[in-house]
């Protein structure tokens, strides 16, 4: 679908060249949101995000599936970032949307009921430390989880600039890791787990495959969309693996990396 509704909108547009060295390279501004409004952080915050920066492309963490073959949203959106690029969009119709996010998203994460069983794996897990049957290593790697996960929560109730540190992405990867690395290794030990091995497996390839699917519609943007500056709205907690797997293209394909306060304020 999503290639569908790519090829709708460059259709009768020629091919944009490849960025010469000395082109002035698009700048690329990934935003880490949350999508649930705070006291800190609300469509408001993301309105003033765009407003800054002033972007001639947003994209947002939807697929293809939430799109008009015009690129406006069958249904509107609730959340942050839905609701402050409609107010910027009101000011700026000019302004073009697109989904960048893993095609078939919802349905997968239905099919495989991606949001209710890590709830039970953690419950078990839980029950199994409450019992002292895990070993302490397994113990420790339960309290860690636990603790990177309070952490991250307590900056998600932070404002857009806390939430967009280096600090802060460094501590969602390190409890990412945790999640679907070291969290797994205790499941597959556990022959109480044994149900839920073949899950665990599944869960963590899909964080990565979906990951690395954004970041090359991204990569598809900078290259098609002849922009010279593109926000991209993304839940916080995928931002490090983002920057992870567009950095190492930036030079070659003519984008730099910038944050949204890096802009002077408007």
């Amino acid at each position: 679908m999503l290639t569908f509704l790519l090829a709708h909108y460059f259709l009768g547009r020629r091919p944009a060249p490849a960025h010469p060295a000395a082109a002035t390279p698009t700048e690329l501004v990934i935003v880490g949101t949350v999508h649930r409004p705070t006291r800190l952080f609300n469509p408001d915050s993301v309105m003033r995000i765009l407003e800054r920066v002033r972007p001639d492309l947003i994209l947002v963490e939807l697929d293809s599936t939430f799109f008009t073959p015009a690129f406006e949203l069958k249904m509107p959106g609730r959340e942050n970032e839905d609701l402050g690029v409609a107010r910027y969009r009101r000011l700026h119709p000019a302004v073009p949307m697109r989904p960048f996010d893993y095609e078939g998203r919802n349905e997968f994460t239905r099919q495989h009921e991606l949001l209710t069983r890590p709830g039970e794996v953690l419950a078990l897990l839980d029950g199994l430390y409450q019992n002292r049957l895990l070993t302490p290593a397994q113990g420790q790697v339960l309290d860690r989880y636990y603790a990177l996960t309070d952490s991250l929560n307590r900056y998600a109730r932070q404002r857009p600039y806390v939430i967009n540190q280096p600090a802060v992405y460094a501590l969602a990867a390190r409890r990412q890791q945790y999640q679907y690395q070291k969290l797994n290794e205790v499941v597959a030990a556990r022959r109480e787990m044994a149900d839920y091995r073949a899950f665990c497996r599944l869960n963590a390839d899909f964080w990565d495959q979906r990951n690395q699917a954004m970041a090359r519609h991204i990569r598809h943007y900078t290259r098609q969309h002849r922009a010279r500056r593109i926000v991209v709205l993304v839940g916080h907690a995928h931002k490090y693996y983002l920057l992870r797997e567009l950095t190492p293209h930036a030079a070659a394909e003519g984008f730099r990396l910038r944050e949204y306060y890096e802009y002077v304020q408007r």
